[in-house]
């Protein structure tokens, strides 16, 4: 009886570490996406530039850069799950408070949200390492799935929402926040599991990523692989809506184009990680979902018509393919869980900060030019540079994090 009672508590916090984990990734992409599809409701009533409305969606990537060393050292100190529980209590303030004043107030918000969401971005793929590991491919595409599905309903319905009469932008905003809400009802629930196992993963992780990591090739093509793999999605979530307005669609239809965009995703995400986990080296796969990037954008950019959807989703595989490596390469490019943190923080903090670039660079150029063509012949490059990365990131070797070269296992 007692075995029985302990298989059940087992099961039990299992199934809360499981839905804990789709949860959490549900609140990484929606406080995002939800927002340029909003852009044309606030943008007049908060009087906002282009440059100052890029910075919305620029701000949580600089807070991904800035604030990534620093979350493996707040996991050694009190427990992967107990900093998951405050980033979540974090979202929530931010995502209720950004839509309750003025720009100022909301670029706050946003800076808290991209704070919090940052803390996620850096333990998820740790997390799933260090309790699926021998389901990392599967667990790491259920991740990838639950965020882009809630990140492309956010931007589906976030119109609507708006569109209600009693609504507006404000509640559309605000709404998004009950994912993380929920996220911290879960992880309260597995306290007891948390403070019995007594244990806290990246305990052993020391500050900053060691010196040698910074001196593998291999380490910085993953995390440049990251960087431009997120400058092309951020951009377009917070762009996107404006470019298909001037190609003739009205916001609802521009708010649901951008949610084909993110189906696009959902496939690659499911499945890539675990055909990425059987595969002794990426490279191919890498490089291709640079070129599905850049042919979709490519039909993003000649077409106006309802044909463009395919393109659309076309540039979703793209991006869902390049995002599900990025969060692989942490694992495979890695031999612990600890490495597997520091790769992370690395690629995160800098790569984010190369990605922070798009949604503000991109504004100003279209401002500057009064066209979208130059914003879209940028992207167009930089899905061409991710599959040249790609050749590098997917080599079948392991980083060394304390010898001076890399290991010399061949693809």
């Amino acid at each position: 009886m007692p075995n029985n009672i302990t298989d059940i508590k087992q099961r039990y916090y299992t199934v809360l570490l499981l839905f804990a984990i789709v949860v959490i990734a549900a609140t990484l992409r929606s406080p995002i996406t939800s927002v340029g599809p909003l852009i044309p409701f606030f943008r007049e009533e908060l009087e906002a530039s282009n440059s100052m409305i890029g910075l919305v969606n620029t701000l949580p990537l600089l807070a991904f850069g800035v604030f990534s060393p620093f979350v493996p050292k707040l996991s050694g100190k009190f427990g992967m799950e107990r900093t998951l529980l405050m980033a979540m209590v974090l979202l929530s303030l931010g995502v209720f408070s950004r839509s309750l004043g003025d720009i100022a107030l909301l670029l706050f918000g946003t800076l808290l949200v991209g704070i919090a969401i940052a803390v996620g971005n850096v333990l998820m793929p740790g997390l799933i390492k260090s309790t699926f590991p021998y389901r990392v491919g599967l667990m790491t595409g259920l991740y990838s799935v639950s965020m882009n599905l809630f990140g492309a309903l956010a931007s589906g319905v976030s119109v609507p929402i708006a569109s209600i009469p009693p609504l507006d932008w404000r509640y559309a905003m605000q709404i998004w926040g009950v994912l993380s809400l929920m996220a911290v009802v879960v992880l309260l629930m597995r306290l007891p599991a948390i403070r019995s196992s007594g244990k806290k993963v990246f305990a052993e992780v020391k500050g900053q990523p060691p010196t040698a990591l910074f001196k593998s090739k291999i380490a910085w093509a993953v995390t440049l692989f990251m960087g431009l793999q997120s400058f092309i999605p951020y951009s377009l979530f917070t762009w996107l809506p404006d470019i298909l307005v001037t190609k003739g669609f009205n916001e609802s239809e521009a708010g649901w184009l951008v949610a084909f965009f993110q189906v696009g995703l959902i496939p690659a995400n499911f499945l890539v990680p675990i055909m990425a986990a059987r595969m002794n080296g990426q490279r191919f796969i890498a490089c291709v979902s640079g070129l599905l990037f850049f042919f979709g954008l490519l039909g993003v950019w000649l077409t106006s018509s309802n044909v463009i959807i395919a393109f659309l989703m076309l540039t979703g595989v793209g991006a869902g393919t390049t995002f599900s490596l990025a969060m692989m390469f942490f694992v495979l490019r890695t031999s612990t869980v600890s490495e597997s943190s520091q790769l992370s923080s690395m690629a995160q903090s800098i790569g984010y900060i190369v990605a922070a670039l798009g949604p503000f660079l991109l504004g100003s150029v279209a401002e500057w030019t009064n066209s979208w063509t130059v914003p879209l012949l940028i992207l167009m490059l930089v899905a061409l540079c991710i599959a040249a990365l790609g050749t590098i990131a997917g080599t079948n070797q392991k980083i060394m994090f304390e010898a001076k070269k890399e290991a010399t296992t061949s693809e």
